[in-house]
């Protein structure tokens, strides 16, 4: 067989990535004995359907698949990502549709088990997010599949916040309430990345809102750390305002970390929480508030009656946890 040489193959690679079908056929008339498979990047093992998938050449899609034996549609690179995966992954819908035509496996796995589902609801803005996602539910695709951390697409979307594809994927049997394997919660997930409509949805769908993680931590545990509007929802339906987690810590200890007057004043001023309880360690939020050097919260959290000269379990006050709060 003559073989091609690695300019070959590169240039070959390139003008696939390029949407030159052409070039691809005037390949294949000199080296009629290769097959589009042993074409391929030697660092990511992606084969020339691999990158027509990722960018949208439906017309190269279309060559490789209807001229050579065997089809090979599920061929894998390194990642043992399928041109299914790259296609769903990059929403392109048309190669999508023409992949599953061909016969692509809509639940193929990749490294950590991912499905195509999973990695197309990595990315839910636009109109081709949910046309993708609506495409490969219609063909079979698992839509409680778990990979090898526990999550699953609901996770995954409500870390993105579209609730018109939550909406769809509920349609087709999502499981709301399913737990990843450090037994976070989508509503662990959305409140930790502020999807206010996520939360208000998952609510609606019956989680539980004091839900704790392997660490103990609750869903206003996780808004805690910087939204004060999801705060604000969780406690008006009802929050547990004084769990603590597996270290002690309450709402007001992981706010003081981040500095965040707003949420402190909501947590003391409205809600009357001890401002000097302290965690596992002894570490009050005043401590806390030190040690991560956010002067404003400190300065607040003393003037709501946070004492200076609490110790933690090792003798210090807060001053001393931290070496320079300006």
């Amino acid at each position: 067989m003559l073989g091609m040489t690695m300019e070959d193959i590169t240039k070959t690679l390139r003008e696939a990535q390029n949407g030159n079908k052409i070039f691809l056929e005037t390949v294949f008339q000199k080296y009629p004995d290769y097959h589009w498979s042993q074409i391929y990047y030697k660092a990511t093992g992606d084969t020339l359907l691999h990158c027509a998938a990722r960018l949208g050449h439906i017309n190269i899609i279309k060559y490789l698949l209807s001229n050579f034996v065997p089809i090979s549609v599920d061929c894998k690179n390194k990642d043992d990502k399928t041109a299914l995966h790259e296609a769903s992954q990059f929403l392109q819908f048309e190669s999508c549709e023409v992949l599953l035509r061909y016969g692509a496996e809509v639940n193929a796995l990749k490294r950590a088990d991912w499905t195509p589902l999973m990695l197309a609801c990595t990315k839910t803005e636009g109109e081709n997010s949910w046309k993708t996602i609506k495409l490969l539910l219609e063909h079979g695709a698992l839509v409680n599949y778990k990979n090898k951390d526990g999550w699953t697409c609901v996770h995954l979307v409500a870390r993105q916040g579209n609730v018109s594809v939550m909406k769809l994927l509920l349609q087709y049997g999502l499981d709301a309430k399913i737990k990843t394997k450090n037994g976070r919660s989508a509503l662990h997930i959305a409140a930790l990345h502020g999807k206010l409509e996520i939360v208000e949805l998952l609510l609606g769908a019956g989680l539980d809102i004091d839900e704790r993680d392997n660490c103990g931590n609750t869903p206003l545990h996780e808004a805690a750390l910087g939204h004060i509007n999801i705060c604000e929802l969780l406690i008006n339906h009802g929050a547990n305002i004084n769990l603590k987690n597996n270290c002690g810590l309450n709402v007001v200890h992981l706010t003081a970390a981040t500095g965040n007057i707003e949420i402190l004043r909501l947590f003391l001023s409205e809600h009357k929480l001890d401002i000097n309880d302290h965690d596992n360690s002894g570490f009050t939020s005043l401590h806390y508030a030190s040690r991560a050097g956010k002067r404003a919260a400190y300065d607040f959290l003393v003037s709501c009656g946070a004492c200076e000269e609490i110790k933690d379990n090792f003798g210090r006050t807060p001053q001393e946890v931290f070496t320079h709060i300006p």
